[in-house]
């Protein structure tokens, strides 16, 4: 690569050999985790909010850097997944502030949208940490900006700035005392490496040979034998549309979504609206199609349409599509709703049941996106959704989301882990007219929960004066690493035992997956005995990584 100017189709190639590396060696990232245990997820939220980035880009053929590097962005943030891909996300948003009117880009014009980029990744950070990718691209783009010249080619530039990325991932844990401590380097900086890394094989020539590890989907065939020259049409279409709004047709930015939603509303039922910068996203049960689509066009232009008979959908069990609700019925508008991500199908049950509208299934291994929280967000259509995250590592992606969503008063309930959402969630009273009354009390039952988990090591290390050997069982209380031992149910006691129950009323245990019957009885037998006025409820959670969750409150 010799060029002097930066265009959108070469962007557009860079951002598919940086995800390309980064998919590739997303595994690695994964594994550098402050705590040794299996939820290290990283490199797979980074991996995912890049790919959404470069989907977004790859039919598109404008090849101004502008358009390349808007639509880049809109993917990443749609598709952000975890804090990392949240800042990712940002850091490409800032950019393409900077880029959005240029067809080509100098150098120097390239710094600045860089620049902006960690501007606009450090502002979304409520309170930025150093030692972390922030660092990593700061450093590393103040280090380029120190040393080019007129003189300085792309493809030293790109070569320079590897070099620097490497330097201060590297240094992270000497300004982050508990990477240190771990024996690791801070992951999202290393993402940060494996883009970087990616970027300057493609400007060498370099191939970079990524398996897809996913395997093809089962499709059912659909019968259409099933709807004939006599047959009645029961259940209409089920109709979804992508709609790019022209700046010919329609004043974009102030764009009326709600005589929108209305205008869905006189044709079906069963509505999902979302507008995403310029992009529409449309799904309704109809039985006149044509009306959407003539109504769309009045605005816009398509980028996907689909529309499919219900009738055999219904006959079919089909449940293939790319925005459809969960709950295909049509949903007044109501005061109050509630959001939360768990995982297991059990905990997602009893999340349901003690009042959670819509369970986002995700968390430790499987972080849910901005899109999946959005999605949610327009199935409950309520006044104010309360929103628990309930992963340390999920809370900026719901905040993203938030700040996205424009249709409800989204309030970010910041549960660090799923004890400080059961416990909230359980007690809330949505009785009350007063939203804020309502945060106060979840923030008290949050601020009055202990919660603890147990689940394996994946590394030997020490921490907390803690010699922990790989495959131990370790315990973990809110944050803090305080049990390693080599038989499970000893851990689990242990744990019990440093979350001091004399203290508290009530214990709700989550049985995992792996959890034996026999393990279980001990557990109750244990409890009871040594803890007889303190009231139990057990539940069968059914997580994968964590062998158990105990809530104490």
């Amino acid at each position: 690569m010799n060029e002097t100017k930066l265009d959108g189709i070469i962007l557009r190639d860079l951002i598919k050999c940086g995800y390309e590396n980064l998919k590739l060696n997303s595994d690695i990232v994964n594994k550098l985790n402050v705590f040794p245990v299996p939820d290290g997820d990283t490199g797979t939220n980074m991996t995912d909010t890049l790919l959404g980035g470069y989907n977004a880009t790859k039919n598109e053929e404008d090849s101004s850097i502008g358009v390349i590097a808007s639509k880049c962005a809109n993917g990443m943030l749609y598709n952000a997944r975890g804090n990392s891909g949240v800042i990712l996300s940002q850091l490409c948003y800032g950019m393409s502030k900077v880029l959005e009117n240029y067809k080509e880009v100098s150098l120097e014009e390239l710094i600045k949208a860089l620049e902006m980029g960690i501007k606009q990744a450090y502002n979304s950070v409520e309170n930025p940490t150093e030692g972390t990718m922030l660092t990593v691209a700061r450093e590393s783009v103040g280090y380029m900006r120190s040393t080019i010249t007129a003189e300085t080619s792309f493809e030293n530039f790109i070569c320079n700035l590897l070099s620097a990325t490497n330097k201060s991932v590297q240094e992270t844990p000497d300004k982050l005392a508990v990477l240190k401590e771990s024996g690791v380097v801070d992951s999202g900086g290393a993402g940060l490496y494996y883009i970087v890394e990616g970027i300057n094989k493609y400007i060498h020539g370099q191939s970079i040979d990524v398996k897809d590890d996913k395997k093809p989907e089962s499709k059912n065939e659909i019968d259409y034998s099933k709807f004939n020259e006599d047959s009645v049409l029961e259940f209409g279409y089920c109709s979804e549309v992508l709609v790019q709004l022209q700046n010919s047709k329609t004043d974009i930015k102030n764009f009326d979504v709600e005589k929108t939603r209305n205008f869905l509303k006189s044709i079906g039922d069963s509505i999902v609206l979302v507008k995403t910068g310029s992009v529409l996203k449309i799904h309704v049960h109809t039985f006149t199609p044509y009306k959407l689509l003539e109504y769309c066009q009045n605005y816009g232009e398509f980028l996907k349409i689909k529309i499919e008979n219900m009738t055999l959908q219904h006959n079919e069990n089909i449940v293939e599509n790319f925005f459809t609700p969960v709950n295909p019925e049509k949903k007044e508008r109501k005061k109050y709703g509630i959001v939360a991500v768990a995982s297991g199908d059990g905990l997602i049950q009893t999340f349901k049941d003690i009042g959670a509208d819509i369970v986002i299934g995700g968390g430790q291994t499987n972080n849910p996106s901005t899109k999946d929280f959005i999605d949610a967000f327009e199935k409950i259509n309520a006044d104010t959704i309360f929103v628990f995250p309930n992963n340390s590592n999920i809370i900026l992606t719901a905040i993203q989301a938030k700040n996205a969503y424009k249709y409800s008063d989204i309030v970010v309930c910041e549960s660090k882990n799923i004890g400080q959402g059961y416990a909230a969630i359980s007690m809330i009273n949505l009785e009350d007219d007063d939203k804020d009354n309502i945060l106060q009390g979840i923030n008290e039952e949050m601020k009055n929960v202990v919660a603890g988990s147990i689940t394996r090591s994946i590394r030997s290390t020490n921490i907390n004066n803690l010699d922990i050997h790989e495959d131990d069982y370790i315990g973990i209380i809110d944050k803090n690493l305080v049990v390693t031992e080599k038989v499970r149910i000893r851990a689990i006691f242990s744990l019990i035992e440093k979350m001091h129950p004399e203290d508290k009323y009530y214990a709700t245990i989550i049985y995992g997956k792996e959890l034996s019957d026999e393990e279980k009885n001990l557990i109750n037998i244990f409890i009871k005995e040594k803890y007889p006025d303190l009231e139990m409820y057990e539940i069968e959670g059914g997580q994968e990584v964590y062998n158990i969750h105990i809530i104490l409150n």
